[in-house]
């Protein structure tokens, strides 16, 4: 499928303020429909109340886990989620941005898509690098984080990546005029090797970032979340996981005000106008001071990425997630096929 988007030249100056909404999930594994069904009530609400653009979490449409469960929810590009949101973004005139769960050829991706108010794909993200476990299940994508519109330069940084030092230095670079960060983030607790005040370090950051960001780089940033809890086993013999989605999806102005925020347990959707002011922009890029990391992290925060490059090894090697993605592959162009006897 053709993608719209690409990242370039702004063709002009994006508008002085702009209406935007985010929504919290509580997101069902496998239950496309009954999600997407959901996200839908909320996104006719945020039409309703004036927002241009929508932002849902991280894998909204299949939902999350960290086993071969995942790969049950993967769909391509141009399959049933991206059809949901080319047909809504043309009747209610939004962009509307997600990620899901992407198969092309014998690989899967996080992609994060944002459909606009003329039905077209204005562009696909694919997360890169995945977060530790996710490795196991998905491979890295390398498009570029940003990209033009007619609202101004959009740039995205899909959960984990948001926490990367190389992620924010490629759009401060950019010149981004609005931040989109669609998390599947789930709260920390203490259990070791995470003491209490790592746990609540790391959950003061999820639910404060947003406002930080926007006053660190000087342009509005939207942040979407789940609720709801998160039951998964983990590859390679660690221990299952039952956690929780806090939420705390959030908009934030240029100047880091907060204009709203959802709260623990609560789904819907939060709306504000801002401003995208580039005389409120910040011209120097902050300094590298905490390696790889936007901030200070854990001492033990080098599992998360000894977990990827176990996931990686593993994903290159794995028969069965070839023959799963060559099979939902060769269904998706079977079904084009057949769309395309149908139409002749």
């Amino acid at each position: 499928m053709q993608v719209k988007g690409a990242a370039g030249t702004p063709s002009g100056p994006p508008p002085e303020t702009l209406t935007v909404a985010a929504i919290q999930l509580d997101c069902r594994l496998g239950d496309r429909d009954g999600n997407l069904a959901k996200a839908a009530a909320h996104l006719e609400d945020a039409a309703r109340r004036g927002a241009r653009l929508v932002l849902l979490p991280e894998m909204m449409p299949g939902g999350y886990a960290l086993s071969e469960a995942i790969w049950d929810t993967a769909e391509p590009l141009d399959g049933p989620t991206t059809r949901w949101m080319r047909a809504l973004s043309k009747r209610l005139g939004l962009y509307i941005g997600t990620s899901f769960l992407e198969v092309e050829n014998e690989d899967f991706y996080n992609a994060f898509v944002l459909t606009g108010p003329d039905g077209d794909i204005v562009a696909r993200v694919r997360k890169n690098p995945p977060a530790s476990f996710e490795a196991y299940f998905f491979a890295a994508g390398n498009d570029p984080h940003w990209f033009d519109t007619p609202i101004g330069r959009i740039g995205v940084g899909i959960c984990y990546e948001n926490a990367l030092y190389d992620r924010y230095a490629e759009l401060h670079d950019a010149g981004i005029d609005l931040y989109l960060r669609p998390f599947s983030g789930a709260s920390f607790e203490a259990r070791f090797p995470i003491r209490q005040r790592d746990a609540d370090v790391l959950n003061a950051a999820l639910r404060d970032g947003t406002a930080e960001t926007a006053r660190l780089m000087g342009i509005p940033v939207l942040m979407a979340n789940k609720v709801g809890r998160l039951q998964t086993p983990l590859p390679a013999g660690f221990p299952s996981q039952d956690i929780e989605f806090p939420g705390y999806s959030a908009i934030a102005d240029s100047d880091g005000a907060l204009l709203g925020q959802l709260m623990p347990g609560q789904e819907g959707v939060v709306i504000g106008t801002v401003r995208l002011d580039p005389r409120r922009k910040r011209a120097e890029r902050e300094p590298r001071r905490h390696g790889r990391w936007t901030a200070r992290m854990p001492w033990w925060a080098f599992i998360w990425r000894l977990t990827q490059r176990m996931g990686e090894r593993h994903y290159r090697k794995d028969p069965t997630r070839r023959r799963m993605a060559a099979e939902k592959s060769d269904a998706r162009d079977m079904e084009a096929a057949s769309t395309a006897r149908d139409s002749s």
